[in-house]
């Protein structure tokens, strides 16, 4: 391991926000998704990778936090970690490996949630279908996924729209955002309401209430979706198929599969995906880290 990444998930497993959905079995345990770095060794049957080949992986909370698992739970906070090959992408050469560290589980949340891919909802149901010309709402714009699901969307030629903090307006401009709300200063709920939205991309954990989940409907043109990366507790409850108002809402944890991330991985090399990361700081600082996330 050359670089890993700390996530929100890391602080939110650490911190026994998962116990009920991904429950730690084993202890004692090291925490860390996504790692770069460089293959030490193979295990038999590997035929995509050889020793020597530069790699960026996510080892998941799907994949790694479960009681059948072969590894894990995670794994990446550490000199050496093991992952299967089908959850591992080749880095190109002219592609630095701190560039793509914090890639994996925030890229492949954004583009499932988008556009499907390799993932589900956590009841089994398709995610976003994301095409040009839709309407995409992204709240939690200057977060991890957010900025990921923002240029991605753009990119398809969607007409977006994201919520962020008064200090990233003018970068969620600059990244492409057809109109950015400083969520500070502007109630998204109220200004949207009837503009027919094809998709919400929550990355903050947004509707928890059944008075937020009707505003947000109220957003959402009929057969839209609203799709949460956080929210899989509460809408888990409400069952396969949940709707408001004739809208879907979808709870999501990316499932990690190295065809989507190979695609992130050569979008990042072709220089139409940027990875963002707050900073880049030696391994002796990561608990300093996690404590202040």
């Amino acid at each position: 391991v050359h670089f890993a990444a700390a996530d929100p998930a890391d602080v939110t497993l650490l911190t026994g926000g998962y116990k009920h959905s991904f429950p730690i079995h084993s202890f004692p345990f090291v925490p860390g998704f996504d790692a770069a770095g460089e293959v030490a060794a193979l295990g038999p049957g590997c035929s995509k990778l050889q020793v020597g080949d530069r790699v960026v992986l996510c080892l998941g909370l799907l994949e790694s936090c479960c009681s059948d698992g072969s590894f894990g739970p995670a794994g990446a906070f550490a000199e050496y970690c093991v992952c299967p090959e089908g959850q591992i992408s080749k880095v190109p050469k002219d592609v630095m490996l701190s560039e793509v560290a914090g890639l994996p589980l925030a890229g492949l949340t954004a583009y499932q949630a988008l556009f499907t891919g390799s993932g589900s909802s956590t009841q089994g149901e398709a995610l976003g279908t994301v095409s040009k010309g839709d309407k995409v709402l992204v709240l939690g714009g200057n977060r991890g996924p957010g900025h990921l699901a923002v240029q991605m969307a753009v990119r398809k030629g969607a007409d977006v729209t994201t919520t962020v903090p008064p200090s990233c307006v003018d970068w969620l401009c600059d990244l492409g955002a057809n109109r950015v709300f400083n969520f500070r200063e502007a109630e998204w709920a109220e200004h949207l309401q009837g503009e027919d939205f094809d998709l919400i991309l929550d990355f903050v954990g947004w509707a928890t209430t059944s008075e937020e989940m009707d505003r947000a409907a109220g957003v959402l043109k009929p057969g839209g979706q609203h799709i949460s990366n956080s929210n899989y507790e509460s809408f888990n409850a409400l069952g396969l198929g949940a709707t408001r108002r004739g809208r879907f809402f979808k709870a999501m944890v990316p499932k990690v599969d190295s065809e989507d991330l190979d695609l992130l991985v050569a979008w990042v090399d072709a220089g139409s995906l940027n990875v963002v990361t707050d900073q880049v700081c030696p391994f002796s600082s990561l608990r300093h880290l996690l404590r202040e996330s």
